[in-house]
């Protein structure tokens, strides 16, 4: 036995202890573990981002157009069996619901205390609604960013109702001279809430990379803290999260307005570009896709705004089908065998439902 500080302890333990210890750490592969990749390895139990995919595209399903009263739509979520939506800057601070076979506008709620600078985003918690008002492509030297918070109970009872203001500035940005329109690395158009943090993800028109920033749910005054970045060579406009699932999509088009979407899932804690990260083709042209929400682990709403440049596009709702796409993922988190990966078919053929009040 040895002798440590008077109490006395047996060597043989210490040394099961140690090399117990050592063999948990031995047994960590990094690697790809998902199934999906083409370099999936079986081994794998530790996910160190390396993952690599077949290029893939994926055709939406057309839904409706949309009314013009949200020709500028620019999130979505879907909430209580409800669709909504607002418009991007210069509108209404007005939450929209929309139908979703025939576009149609079925309710309205006003932020009395709000103003639509530039409502960009929308996301949710169990309890509140976020909406984000943080473009800022004109200039690029906004000291008004914000997102607005509202308690879902008062969008449930009431049509207007006064929200909490999150205020916040960007940790990284000293320079607020007035740029050239769409040529700023402090625009941002997509918002997540996860665990007890807001999460942004820039929409860089310089560079074409986003950067995720953090800041607290509560109402204040913040500065939002960039902790990491990704060069996901386009604009990113929306994003939502299966918060279960660690799975995030990300909404986007590039500089000839072909549109895509940026799968991040399998993370750790906020390390949302560590892990499994896909970027997939929308089949579609001349399309400026704004938002997406999720009605499933695998089923999503997308919207676009109109366009009209030479040709003109209007506002539309889609729906988009991941399952092939992340099932072989689910399937390994369920610890089922996963299934084969192949490029993603869209089954949404019937009518949404959507709740009024």
């Amino acid at each position: 036995m040895s002798l440590i500080k008077g109490i006395h302890i047996k060597t043989p333990l210490l040394l099961i202890v140690g090399l117990y210890s050592y063999a948990n750490v031995s047994a960590q592969v990094a690697g790809c573990p998902d199934p999906a990749a083409n370099n999936y390895n079986d081994s794998a139990t530790v996910n160190d981002g390396s993952c690599t995919y077949d290029n893939a595209s994926i055709t939406p399903v057309l839904k409706s157009d949309l009314s013009t009263t949200v020709n500028e739509t620019s999130g979505l979520l879907w909430w209580n069996k409800q669709i909504f939506t607002h418009n991007d800057s210069g509108g209404e601070p007005i939450l929209y619901t929309i139908d979703s076979t025939t576009g149609a506008v079925l309710t309205t709620d006003t932020l009395i205390n709000a103003k639509n600078v530039d409502w960009e985003d929308i996301a949710q918690d169990d309890k509140f609604i976020y909406i984000g008002d943080f473009g800022n492509n004109a200039k690029g030297n906004r000291t008004n960013l914000r997102i607005y918070r509202v308690k879902k109970g008062d969008v449930k009872k009431k049509t207007s109702f006064r929200a909490s203001i999150i205020k916040f500035s960007y940790s990284d940005q000293t320079d607020f001279t007035p740029k050239k329109n769409n040529t700023t690395n402090f625009d941002c158009e997509a918002l997540i809430a996860y665990n007890d943090s807001l999460f942004l993800f820039s929409k860089d028109w310089a560079d074409n990379k986003t950067r995720l920033y953090k800041l607290p749910k509560l109402p204040g005054t913040y500065v939002a803290q960039n902790i990491g970045e990704l060069n996901v060579s386009g604009l990113v406009t929306g994003a939502e999260i299966i918060p279960d699932k660690k799975v995030i999509v990300l909404t986007g088009y590039n500089s000839v307005l072909s549109p895509f979407i940026y799968l991040l899932y399998d993370f750790t804690g906020n390390h949302f570009f560590d892990a499994n990260k896909r970027k997939v083709a929308i089949n579609q042209g001349f399309l400026q896709m704004e938002g997406i929400c999720a009605l499933s682990s695998t089923e999503f709403f997308i919207s676009n705004e109109r366009f009209s440049n030479i040709i003109t596009v209007p506002a539309k709702l889609q729906a988009i089908d991941l399952g092939t796409l992340l099932d072989p993922y689910y399937s390994k988190l369920q610890g089922l065998k996963p299934k084969p990966a192949s490029i993603a078919k869209n089954k949404f053929q019937s009518h949404i439902p959507t709740a009024t009040r």
